[in-house]
């Protein structure tokens, strides 16, 4: 009974470790990124709003986004091959230099995929896609 209770013992103290090997990932080996659709969308026009900003409000102007307020896909099926394309709403809050004070503006971008809309079910490539400015409109309300 003696050695079944010290073997019992030995068991549950040693058997009870695990023994984990934990490493840190180098900076340099991380690669991907977590992002949301919104903030992959607002990546994507960052340069358009940027020139649109500074060519509004100045070379020292800043800008944030504020939200998305409307994202449409817009098909014109009246011209062969079929032609596709996205419009993007987009509130900005912009810190104007020269009063110091922030406002509300918004930005309508269309983003032009170049690649006929022959399938809904394909993916679309925005390698070499076209990203413009529609309309810079000043101090929205909210």
């Amino acid at each position: 009974m003696k050695k079944a209770t010290i073997l019992f013992l030995f068991i549950f103290l040693f058997g009870s470790f695990s023994f984990v090997k934990a490493e840190t990932i180098k900076h340099n080996d991380q690669t991907k990124i977590q992002a949301t659709n919104p903030s992959v969308l607002i990546q994507l026009v960052t340069p358009t709003v940027n020139e649109a900003v500074k060519k509004e409000h100045g070379a020292k102007a800043t800008w944030t986004p504020d939200k998305i307020t409307k994202l449409s896909i817009n098909n014109d099926h009246t011209v062969k091959p079929p032609k596709r394309w996205y419009e993007i709403k987009l509130n900005i809050h912009v810190q104007d230099p020269v009063k110091n004070e922030k406002h509300l503006d918004m930005v309508i971008i269309k983003i032009d995929p170049k690649k006929p809309a022959t399938d809904s079910l394909q993916k679309e490539n925005l390698d070499d896609a076209t990203i413009t400015l529609l309309e810079y409109i000043h101090d929205v309300k909210q």
